[in-house]
């Protein structure tokens, strides 16, 4: 999709590194699929980022329709998640680019462009890279194990199946991998034997507003509210822990901003409001909305690669509580710069403690800053990606 306004961690994901190559004296040119979900006009994208990367863009509808994935899993063998991003124009269109420009290498965002590979190399020599945002598979086969419904656990595994299968496709006909974490990284290459090269996901850390001190205690929650792994953490938070913290500490304010969020969802948050939610929507600033709270949770029980908005929140200086699953992939140390917590008695606990001891939060929040700006600094990560396919590149 057009990686803009880079609200979400995919956006921020590609968008970032295709910053940061061109920063590292690269030629960047983008060809993206605007979608009937995140339409954007790419003449619109500032012109500062259009002087760095070439953006190009074609109309495609990648809307998920029910007769379509109902026919698809029952005559087809290819993961229907992937089928929707097949475009004729897309094909036109990055042929038409490869033939014009002297492209040496292509990234492929995630596996689902694997089915343009044979048009890369029908129509240039460019090597081709697969920039893994997360290990796919593994997110569709943790949402099978954790969802009740059986036909929609048996729909996931199916999936699941497909999609590993289509990973590796891709991968035995790249170049190489670049995964987004080493955890990932293990996972992939048990799939193919693949040169591979891991980098995490950079911040600009000018692009983020000075860290001001926030409202404490408070807790917030920031993601796309049409997700559905964070449907299921947002609700398991409300369900299973906020309503018990919220009768010990009376005052406690959960705010929660997101796009997107479907009817039934915001139907279910005025159900808690009484408890102290407070429901804000698409926040037109991120930042500045992180910037007003203190305690940033992420209680994630399915996904996979990294939790952009984790770092997000750790570059703003604010203590992060988060699962296991969402710290995923980010070489954090509990209890120093975040603080893990999987059951629900476990989650309350330690945000009942966090919100009635400032000193030990400002310890966590520093650290989280200091944390972000050594290791996931964008220029020098994309730096590090630069030199590599440099010595990969003839």
């Amino acid at each position: 999709k057009v990686p803009f306004p880079p609200k979400d961690g995919g956006a921020i994901a590609t968008l970032s590194i295709a910053e940061g190559l061109a920063e590292n004296s690269n030629d960047v040119s983008m060809l993206c699929l605007n979608t009937n979900k995140h339409p954007f006009d790419v003449t619109k994208i500032p012109k500062i980022l259009r002087e760095k990367i070439r953006f190009y863009s074609v109309d495609h509808d990648t809307r998920i329709k029910f007769f379509g994935a109902f026919f698809n899993l029952i005559f087809s063998k290819e993961p229907y998640n992937a089928v929707r991003f097949k475009s004729n124009k897309f094909k036109k269109k990055l042929i038409e680019i490869l033939e014009n420009e002297e492209i040496e290498l292509v990234q492929l965002e995630g596996p689902y462009l694997g089915y343009y590979i044979d048009v890369i190399h029908n129509h240039s020599k460019a090597k081709i890279s697969l920039r893994a945002h997360n290990v796919e598979n593994e997110l569709w086969q943790r949402k099978a194990l954790n969802n009740q419904n059986p036909f929609l656990r048996f729909y996931y595994t199916i999936l699941s199946s497909r999609i590993r299968k289509l990973e590796k496709q891709v991968m035995d006909h790249s170049d190489f991998l670049i995964p987004i974490s080493d955890r990932d990284r293990k996972q992939l290459i048990q799939l193919s034997n693949i040169k591979n090269f891991t980098v995490p996901t950079g911040l600009n850390p000018f692009r983020y507003p000075t860290p001001k001190d926030p409202e404490f205690p408070s807790l917030f929650y920031i993601g796309a509210l049409d997700w559905m792994p964070n449907q299921e953490a947002i609700l398991w938070f409300l369900e299973e822990v906020f309503v018990d913290l919220s009768k010990q500490l009376k005052n406690l304010k959960l705010h929660i901003a997101g796009r997107n969020a479907p009817e039934w969802l915001e139907l279910k948050f005025k159900e808690f409001e009484s408890s102290g939610l407070i429901f804000h929507g698409e926040v037109s600033n991120a930042y500045m909305f992180m910037n007003k709270y203190a305690i940033f949770v992420s209680p994630l029980l399915t996904g996979s690669g990294i939790r952009i908005k984790i770092l997000e929140g750790m570059m703003m200086r604010r203590a992060v509580v988060a699962s296991s699953i969402a710290a995923e992939g980010i070489p954090v140390s509990d209890r120093k710069n975040i603080l893990i917590a999987d059951s629900a008695e476990e989650m309350r606990n330690i945000l009942f403690n966090l919100c009635n001891d400032k000193e030990k939060y400002m310890k966590i929040a520093d650290n989280s800053r200091i944390f972000v700006l050594e290791k996931f600094n964008n220029l020098a990560v994309c730096k590090s990606l630069s030199a590599y396919y440099s010595s990969q590149i003839p």
